[in-house]
This record gives structure tokens, C-alpha cells and sequence, in this order.
């Protein structure tokens, strides 16, 4: 009888704790990762940057967004609070995206070296804006984002 009361304990020990951990997952550290909302104006040389991909990178969360004709952006899932490191790009050129053959899945470097010695050049991208706000090894751009979000985060490069 013993050892019948010894399983019981030792199961009922174990449920419990399962549940704890699955209450525990269920909660605040889940909510972590939602970002608060944020927006501003990216300028270049004093001129609006249309179409330009502004990122605020905090840890592995990432806040992206795209400018509009105005330069104006609103990150689509927010960026999480505290210190981000931003990275603004605007690519030109590389190929046509609509030309790709979807079914080759070829790349902008693939491409060029499937094209190697038959005479056709393939374009490469270029990013217009400098490395340093564009190479998120090297941009010097943060933002400490405030727990409430913020509205006019401009960046004038």
C-alpha cells in the first residue's frame, strides 16, 4: 500500500509542476517580444528617401518598416523598448524580380555566375545609402525606443 501511496505523491508532484511550467509560458516572459509602435521621417541630403527599408534591430526582434513618397515610415510590428540599432537602405538596380524564373530560385549572385562567359551582364543591386546607416555591422544609428512608443523618430542622413 506503500508504495501505491508513494506513485500518487510522486505523480500529483509531477502534474503540479508541469502545470506551473505551462502557466509560467503562458504569461509575461510571452509578451516580451511585442513591439511598441514607432514612426518618423527618413531624409537624405535634406530630400525625402522614398521607398527606403528602415530596421530597428533589438536583440533578435526586428521592427521594419518602409518609407513612403514623403519619407515617412511606421514600423509594422513596432520595436521592442530600449536601446535599437537602425539600419536604413535603399536598393537600386539587381534584377527584375518579375523576370526571375520562380521555379530556378536563382539569386542576384547566382545569376550573374549562370550568365558567366555567355555575354550577358546581369545588374547588381546597389544600396544608396551609405554604410554607415545601411550595414548593420557598421550603422552608427540607434534609438532608445521609450515603453510607450514614439512618434516623429526622424533620421536625416
Amino acid at each position: 500500500m506503500s508504495v501505491i501511496c508513494n506513485y500518487r505523491s510522486v505523480s500529483l508532484q509531477f502534474l503540479l509542476s508541469f502545470c506551473a511550467i505551462l502557466m509560467t509560458g503562458c504569461g509575461g516572459e510571452g509578451t516580451k517580444g511585442r513591439g511598441v509602435p514607432v514612426s518618423g521621417t527618413i531624409t537624405m541630403a535634406g530630400t525625402p528617401l522614398e521607398g527606403a527599408n528602415v530596421s530597428f534591430l533589438n536583440g533578435t526582434f526586428a521592427g521594419f518598416a518602409r518609407t513612403d513618397a514623403a519619407g515617412k515610415y511606421r514600423l509594422v510590428q513596432g520595436a521592442l523598448p530600449g536601446t535599437n540599432k537602425i539600419v536604413i537602405t535603399k536598393i537600386i538596380g539587381g534584377p527584375d524580380p518579375v523576370e526571375n524564373d520562380p521555379e530556378s530560385g536563382m539569386d542576384a549572385g547566382q545569376m550573374e555566375a549562370a550568365a558567366m562567359g555567355t555575354g550577358v551582364e546581369v545588374e547588381k543591386p546597389l544600396n544608396l545609402v551609405p554604410d554607415e546607416y545601411g550595414d548593420p555591422t557598421k550603422t552608427k544609428l540607434t534609438y532608445d525606443v521609450p515603453s510607450g512608443g514614439a512618434d516623429g523618430v526622424d533620421f536625416s542622413i
